[in-house]
């Protein structure tokens, strides 16, 4: 389903978030949890079934408020650095495994690109959304610019800071600005207290119709 949040600007830019928003979030929830799992163990000496306690934590809040949950939050909140799971998460995840070609979001985004720069601004390393993205068949280059977790030091988003980064890179106001992602407080609401519209989706499959809004937003002020 797509809700609109809308600030009543015609975007300048547009900002995609990644998991679960270009490719489906089930390919992303087992994989990271035993991630995550094995760093409380390797990094911080926990036991197995104290690891697992975590994650079965973290994966009743996906289940139940996945609006709301962010692994990287997690992660946070529990005493890791922004560059230690930054780093770990890059060395063992392996979500672009079980990624597919996807005809449409290619479609779909360059739809949009014609008319209006588009960005991805993910917690995921360079590499890794780099990967995903050559899976998918759009690769970095169906994007105007990519801002990722290497570009954000220890403020990933939910951190407005994250989004602050990407404004700044592209020299774009706020309030001319729409988000598209799967969890509205962690994709839409940062950009939004910053003025910016956005859309949240529930995966790919929705992302035509966000397109659409979009699209009918932007047309009418092109020269």
């Amino acid at each position: 389903m797509v809700e609109v949040i809308d600030n009543g600007s015609a975007p300048r830019l547009v900002v995609f978030d990644l998991d679960g928003t270009l490719y489906p979030r089930e390919l992303y929830t087992g994989p990271i949890l035993d991630v995550i799992g094995s760093m409380f163990v390797q990094l911080r000496g926990e036991t197995p079934e104290h690891a697992a306690r975590r994650v079965a934590e973290l994966r009743e809040r996906m289940r139940t408020d996945w609006s709301r949950t962010s692994t990287t939050s997690f992660v946070l909140a529990h005493g890791f650095a922004a560059d230690e799971w930054r780093e770990y998460r890059e060395a063992r995840l392996s979500i672009v495994d079980g990624v597919r070609p996807d005809d449409s979001v290619v479609r779909e985004l360059a739809r949009l690109r014609d008319l209006v720069p588009i960005a991805l601004l993910t917690n995921n390393t360079a590499g890794a959304a780099a990967a995903i993205l050559d899976r998918i068949g759009v690769g970095v280059a169906g994007f105007t610019g990519v801002v990722s977790a290497d570009d954000v030091g220890g403020r990933p988003k939910p951190d407005p800071g994250a989004f602050r980064v990407l404004l700044e890179r592209f020299g774009v106001d706020a309030r001319h600005v729409w988000g598209v992602g799967d969890r509205y407080d962690i994709d839409i609401r940062p950009l939004r207290e910053l003025g910016g519209g956005g859309i949240t989706v529930e995966g790919p499959a929705d992302l035509p119709e966000a397109v659409d809004h979009l699209v009918a937003r932007v047309s009418p002020v092109r020269p």
